[in-house]
């Protein structure tokens, strides 16, 4: 059986990297001909605006300046930090090249609509592929390309946010309607989709718990990047200083160095080494390697917990959606891996996990997870 995911992916980004390979290889490890449908995101430089890739809706005037100036702003950080973009692009670049199976590209929701390619099933991936303030057409998302007739699937599907706004609330029903089996990332969405659409939706992992630690060792073990095991490493996706003084807590007391993946101001100081060229192969390798991880990313807890890392996950306080982080650390019972900017720091001693427990609660939702996908691509 042949099946199409869309997807975000080709943004630079090592969460939404590695969880569209994940997606396309735990479907092929079930004996399936998957691919991912190379659609590129509107923020990615080749995409091409046409009038069929409009938002679906008018947003605010606040979401609008926002997306005017975030390229910008990344850009002028980008070029302060001094990081080696280059070699960072270029393992970017390769990761997909070398692991990824994919269509032909699409540059715009035009094009990808005047050429379908042809599935038995279309798959909507996981991330945020569903989040009411992106900035262009949710259609591609949605499957709403796919022939009429088409069977549709959701896996881990997220729409980023804990409440759908009003304006879009009648387009999510009309597409969500569409769909033969939704599986979403969040216990806050299974809410949101029953009340959106009426449907059933199931909460199921994250791609990327879909391949054990074993899985991602391996394609870990061909970075170029391989420091000594046992460090301290830092991945924060919105800079924050309790962050720093944590891992600053965390190292003084253990005599473990502070590894930073990324280069910003917040460097200065704050680290022994800082990573600035990383990627997807050499994310996981840093993961691999960590003896403790400190992280306000998703996808950094998610990999903190499939390497059994002791970690604490830190929610911002500029950042007022963290249902992605908080539903993960409920569905494996570690919530009090969760601190919020300005709590006091934790006592040493409460640094270990017990990954027993963990670990078969990951063995039973994976299989959960896995038993989803057959389901809903079968049609039984």
């Amino acid at each position: 059986m042949k099946i199409g995911i869309v997807t975000i992916l080709k943004v630079n980004n090592y969460g939404a990297e590695l969880q569209a390979y994940a997606t396309q290889e735990a479907l092929c490890r079930m004996g399936y001909d998957a691919e991912i449908i190379d659609y590129l995101f509107y923020k990615n430089s080749g995409h091409i605006a046409d009038a069929e890739s409009k938002p679906s809706y008018k947003l605010p005037l606040s979401v609008r300046f926002k997306e005017w100036a975030f390229p910008k702003v990344t850009a002028l950080r980008t070029m302060l930090s001094g990081a080696p973009k280059g070699t960072r692009d270029a393992r970017f670049d390769r990761f997909h090249t070398e692991n990824t199976r994919m269509s032909r590209t699409y540059r715009s929701y035009g094009e990808l609509k005047r050429a379908v390619p042809e599935y038995d099933v279309y798959l909507s991936g996981s991330d945020q592929v569903w989040n009411p303030f992106t900035y262009t057409s949710l259609d591609p998302y949605f499957l709403n390309f796919a022939p009429p007739t088409a069977r549709r699937v959701a896996y881990a599907s997220s729409f980023g946010v804990g409440e759908i706004p009003e304006y879009a609330k009648a387009f999510y029903c009309s597409r969500l309607n569409k769909y033969h089996a939704i599986g979403v990332r969040e216990d806050a969405a299974v809410r949101l989709v029953k009340e959106l659409s009426g449907k059933d939706a199931q909460q199921v992992l994250d791609p990327t718990f879909l391949l054990d630690s074993d899985a991602w060792s391996s394609l870990a073990s061909k970075s170029e990047i391989d420091l000594p095991e046992g460090y301290i490493l830092v991945y924060e996706l919105i800079p924050c200083q309790y962050i720093n003084q944590l891992a600053q807590h965390i190292s003084k007391a253990t005599g473990r160095k502070i590894v930073r993946i990324g280069r910003s101001a917040a460097d200065v100081g704050q680290c022994d080494i800082s990573v600035a060229d990383a990627g997807p192969i050499e994310f996981l390798r840093l993961f691999q390697n960590a003896g403790v991880v400190i992280t306000n990313s998703f996808h950094g807890t998610a990999f903190s917990i499939n390497f059994n890392k002791d970690f604490y996950t830190v929610l911002p306080l500029k950042k007022k959606n963290n249902s992605r982080q908080r539903s993960v650390l409920k569905m494996f019972g570690l919530e009090n891996r969760l601190l919020v900017e300005g709590d006091a720091i934790p006592p040493i001693d409460h640094l270990t996990i017990d990954y027993v427990p963990v670990n078969e609660i990951l063995r039973s939702q994976r299989q959960r997870s896995i038993d989803f996908l057959k389901t809903a691509i079968d049609g039984n």
